[in-house]
């Protein structure tokens, strides 16, 4: 009897120890596998969108301190072919869109809308005039070429010779052949980042001295590409003419007759109220007439204008309805 009872003991003991190893091995095992989990998800949230670079697509996108538009104070301008850091915050405006926070190389920080940029991709330049395709396949010609010159963005898709690239405006997105036309030089891309912007200008005379600009940097003498900027300019170029161009515009429209002009969310130049900025021969559609002031000595109605969907304030003093 005692025999038995040993033998029970025995196996009951042996029974525990088992059971409690076998618990021990799978805790341990699940352990594990949540440490490799979080170290899995540690990893993910490492690969930030932080080191992001993105490149400005539009002629002149505006930088604003929270993302949307209603409310959001103007910081400065963006210019096309810019270089901007996407620090990787995300945001929905109150105007729908989404909206990235950037930082430029000055350090400023804002926010811009989202489809107005291009991300993973490198600045280059055309050497030569090249063909679009819709996809890497020459049978997917859609009829548009870019010219030497123009700027494109370099996305991170390719098949054998072929790239995806967008242009200004990601209206020339689409497939090139022949990358050795791609020039990367910085002093080249300098030079047409200068020489498109100049070519986006509403304004002939600006234009001109734009481009005269880069004709006198003694750096860009030695761009591949300073002949097309030569080419460009225009010796016989006069000053706007302001009063041919009255001649041309609508009764419910203006145009900016100073080189800078400051459009405000209120008719009233005391307030830090700045959303955006107008430059001289920009036309604009007037929504509404404002009321008449006199400001430093000048006198005139302030008036609500669009222009290329943005909509401000705008003193008439420096516009054609002066």
């Amino acid at each position: 009897m005692m025999n038995l009872l040993k033998k029970y003991c025995l196996t009951i003991l042996l029974t525990t120890l088992l059971v409690g190893c076998k618990d021990k091995g799978a805790s341990s095992s699940s352990t594990n596998d949540v440490e490799i989990n979080n170290d899995l998800e540690v990893k993910t949230s490492n690969i930030s969108e932080n080191d992001k670079s993105l490149v400005c697509l539009w002629s002149k996108v505006g930088l604003r301190d929270i993302a949307g538009r209603k409310g959001a104070k103007y910081i400065t301008t963006i210019y096309f072919g810019e270089t901007v850091k996407f620090l990787g915050e995300k945001e929905k405006g109150n105007d729908d869109k989404e909206y990235l926070k950037v930082e430029l190389s000055d350090g400023q920080q804002g926010w811009v809308y989202e489809h107005l940029f291009a991300e993973k991709g490198k600045i280059a330049v055309l050497k030569n005039s090249l063909p679009i395709y819709k996809r890497p396949e020459v049978m997917e010609f859609i009829g548009n070429k870019f010219k030497r010159g123009d700027i494109v963005v370099v996305l991170d898709q390719s098949k054998g010779e072929w790239k995806k690239v967008s242009g200004f405006k990601k209206k020339d997105d689409g497939w090139i052949q022949k990358t050795n036309n791609l020039v990367y030089d910085d002093l080249d891309i300098k030079l047409a980042i200068l020489y498109n912007r100049a070519l986006n200008e509403e304004s002939k005379s600006k234009k001109q001295k734009m481009l005269k600009l880069i004709i006198d940097n003694p750096a860009f003498q030695e761009s591949s590409f300073i002949d097309i900027v030569n080419e460009s300019i225009d010796d016989n170029n006069e000053d706007d003419n302001f009063s041919e161009l009255d001649k041309t515009i609508e009764i419910d429209q203006l145009y900016i007759t100073t080189d800078v002009l400051n459009a405000r969310s209120t008719p009233n130049s005391e307030e830090d109220n700045v959303v955006f900025q107008l430059e001289k021969g920009n036309i604009c559609d007037i929504i509404e007439e404002g009321n008449y002031e006199t400001i430093n000595g000048n006198s005139s109605n302030w008036y609500k204008i669009e222009f290329g969907g943005n909509v401000g304030w705008v003193f008439g003093f420096y516009t054609s309805k002066k």
